[in-house]
């Protein structure tokens, strides 16, 4: 079972990190999207390379994992709704019940509460240098109800490109990195984050406060 879950883990995320796009090509993303019942759905996508893997192979591990992590979860933690392939670019649709269920399914960080949460949890916002739309710098100690605003704290992996999708408007994201992610406003209720470092690294958190 360990080398079912390690070859799922190892293709998907492979496909994590080869897509490819930007805003005006939202499909050829990667996304996540939170709904407001507190289920989440994540579409990888990435570039179909079939002498490396083909597409029967991809969704029975994939479905496997999925298997396997019901099996120590819930029966309904998380589902695998469609492996396709078109032109050249595969796509995985999971959904999860809850946004533990995406962070446990993905090794990943992933924090949603308030600010008075978060930093119950160690994430030291007050640290965290903030922007709001309109690109102004934000101390987010001096905002209005500070500890009561809502925020969102997700990890990517180097060379990794996601879409965060949220129920609420947007109000600040951190400020890019210098270690070469990038963190942008994608509409109003959208992040876009790329990280473009060019050699392997720790993994980088990216903190979205919203309403």
């Amino acid at each position: 079972m360990k080398k079912v879950r390690g070859a799922a883990l190892l293709l998907i995320a492979a496909l994590g990190l080869a897509g490819c796009g930007s805003q005006e090509k939202e499909a050829e993303v990667s996304s996540v999207s939170f709904g407001k019942d507190g289920d989440v759905t994540h579409k990888v996508v990435g570039s179909f390379e079939q002498e490396d893997y083909d597409l029967e192979e991809l969704e029975s591990l994939a479905a496997q994992r999925v298997e396997e992590y019901c099996a120590e979860h819930d029966a309904e933690a998380v589902y695998l709704d469609s492996v396709k392939e078109k032109g050249g670019t595969v796509s995985l649709l999971f959904h999860y019940a809850t946004a533990e269920d995406y962070s446990g399914f993905n090794y990943r960080q992933l924090f949603m509460g308030t600010v008075e949460e978060a930093n119950g949890e160690g994430y030291h916002l007050d640290g965290v240098a903030f922007i709001s739309p309109e690109g102004k710098p934000i101390e987010l100690g001096f905002t209005e109800d500070a500890d009561a605003k809502k925020v969102l704290i997700i990890e990517t992996k180097s060379g990794e490109e996601l879409l965060v999708n949220l129920e609420g408007k947007v109000l600040y994201i951190n400020q890019s990195a210098d270690s070469g992610q990038e963190v942008s406003f994608a509409g109003k209720k959208g992040v876009l984050i790329r990280d473009r470092a060019q050699e392997e690294k720790a993994s980088a958190l990216t903190y979205i406060v919203y309403e």
